[in-house]
């Protein structure tokens, strides 16, 4: 954000404030009296304190536009605003009060920090900033609020005292020694639970313990609101076949659902160069996985509902109760940091690798799904509940081809370059400005990606765009010509593309495959898609001979170009 001082002179130079503020930014005018502009100031700095923090100008009115907007503070200073901000919140919040000189005038900036915890005025009244206005802040989003700081862990606190023999440890012995961790595995219960912090201050069995190594019959007692419900469809749209509804421990549901799901894949091998093959899924095991653990660890565990699994070999669907965690949103959940809502159950989901054996979370499915050939996962939060959907079908080949055979494995393994490639298989060109919200990320990362890309000669900057200032990109000969049918428009005469094809058949009268894989440095399938495709347009065809092999030649055809 710019500094108090630049926002002053943009405003002073015509700007109106009401349009420059924002979440972090708030103008203000003194009120009648001192008293009502100390209650103002509170509930300003307490609305801000809940989000993200801020700065509040006040001294300067937002129906005014230019100069005339400055008023100006006569009957407060900086010490008197202190103080009173201090006096009128709960618990008492410091800020920085700054003093500013404009047009004769005395402009005050209130530094507002992020709180580090909820804060209300003297009233007991709580807001929260969202854009450029307060909000009431209820109880349950404060309780959401205080679980993304960390500050509170539903999971942390004590279920009960249960005997050992209420307790389901082999499992998770098994997984203590498949982590690492054998010295462990072999204690005896109460020092491996103490270990795990998944006994209580008071000694009783934590909820994450009860969790992960409760009898399903304690589950449905003590703790109703964990419950899973999965559904098989034979079309998205028909009756469901099989459902199962279960409470049975975290660590066992976890494995069960997975296999269950993993029970109706449809897997297809699919061959690359080298003599490797490799597995087409519908609904990759690895990026299940992630999606699967992600729900239930993550669900809101005080409020009521199941985690509900609906599977068909159109779409797989994982919805869970709650919203995503506060702060992190549809738009930025690549990007934004790490807020567990279930602290301790995520730290020993973690160290037993349950999702780190197949990988380390969201960004985890996006790139497995990505290099499957297929799209990435969408979410949807309602506030109240959160689904993650997963399109069904096996991906598509060429783009898994190119991934893990025609670039190198750097580029193919990062979540950035395979979300701007899958956006060039639908668009011919693009900038960075359209690939930043792709990315989750800002324009100065997404032209990074684009120039990293352009330098590893998967993209070229387009010749109207080269001299901008914001150049958009499109896919080389060489990737184009790799992706294959992958790309939707499929660019056949790309300078350089099909006409380097062209070129060497009037040269040399006939053009096989492994000239093809020589021309544009692809391996052997993806030169068999771009002989296939002219073929099927009539632009060469098959001379006599053999019929399949690498020494089928391919003529002109009868919609070969004369010139």
């Amino acid at each position: 954000m710019a500094t108090v001082t630049e926002i002053l002179d943009r405003i002073e130079q015509g700007a109106r404030p009401n349009d420059l503020e924002s979440t972090v930014l708030e103008f203000k005018e003194e009120a009648p009296s001192i008293k009502e502009t100390l209650s103002l100031l509170a509930d300003a700095v307490v609305c801000m304190a809940n989000s993200e923090g801020g700065t509040i100008v006040l001294g300067v009115s937002d129906k005014k536009s230019g100069a005339p907007a400055i008023v100006g503070v006569t009957g407060v200073d900086q010490f008197v605003v202190l103080k009173g901000v201090f006096d009128r919140t709960r618990p008492s919040l410091s800020v920085a009060v700054l003093a500013h000189r404009r047009q004769g005038r005395d402009v005050l900036e209130l530094v507002v920090p992020k709180g580090a915890t909820l804060y209300s005025n003297q009233n007991g009244t709580a807001t929260r900033r969202v854009n450029d206005e307060c909000r009431p802040f209820t109880p349950e989003e404060q309780r959401q609020v205080l679980a993304a700081r960390g500050q509170h862990d539903w999971s942390a606190l004590p279920a009960g005292n249960f005997r050992p023999d209420d307790l389901q440890m082999a499992r998770l012995r098994s997984l203590l020694r498949e982590a690492g961790q054998p010295d462990l595995a072999d204690r005896d219960d109460r020092t491996i639970l103490s270990d795990l912090r998944l006994i209580a201050a008071d000694g009783s069995l934590t909820n994450a313990g009860l969790l992960l190594v409760g009898k399903e019959s304690d589950l449905g007692l003590h703790m109703p609101q964990h419950e899973i419900s999965y559904q098989y469809r034979p079309s998205q749209g028909s009756e469901a076949t099989n459902r199962i509804r279960t409470r049975k421990p975290l660590l066992e549901a976890i494995d069960g659902l997975l296999s269950t799901i993993s029970s109706r894949a449809d897997v297809r091998p699919l061959n690359i160069a080298g003599g490797v093959q490799l597995r087409r899924e519908d609904y990759p095991a690895e990026a299940v996985r992630e999606l699967v653990v992600n729900a239930l660890v993550h669900r809101d565990y005080e409020l009521t509902g199941s985690v509900d699994v609906e599977h068909s070999p159109d779409v797989l669907v994982i919805s869970n109760p709650g919203g995503l965690v506060h702060g992190v949103t549809p738009d930025n959940i690549l990007s934004h940091p790490s807020t567990p809502r279930n602290r301790l159950l995520l730290e020993t989901v973690t160290l037993l690798q349950v999702a780190e054996r197949t990988g380390q979370g969201i960004d985890r499915a996006y790139r497995v799904l990505l290099r499957s050939g297929k799209k990435p996962p969408t979410f949807l939060d309602s506030g109240t509940s959160v689904s993650v959907r997963v399109v069904g079908g096996g991906g598509n080949a060429s783009f898994m081809k190119f991934v893990r055979n025609g670039i190198d494995e750097a580029m193919a393994s990062d979540i950035e370059v395979l979300l701007a490639l899958d956006y060039l298989c639908n668009s011919r060109r693009i900038t960075a400005a359209e690939l930043a919200p792709i990315i989750q990320r800002s324009e100065d990362d997404a032209r990074r990606v684009l120039t990293r890309m352009a330098e590893a000669r998967l993209l070229a900057v387009t010749r109207r765009s080269a001299t901008t200032a914001s150049p958009a990109f499109e896919l080389t000969d060489t990737s184009l010509t790799g992706l294959g049918s992958a790309v939707e428009y499929h660019r056949r005469t790309a300078p350089g593309g099909e006409d380097k094809v062209i070129d060497h058949l009037r040269e040399y009268g006939y053009i096989t495959n492994s000239t093809i894989r020589r021309l544009f440095d692809v391996e052997v399938f993806a030169a068999r898609d771009i002989l296939k495709d002219m073929t099927r347009r009539g632009v060469i065809e098959k001379a006599d001979g053999p019929s399949r092999g690498p020494s089928v030649k391919y003529l002109p055809g009868p919609k070969f170009p004369n010139s």
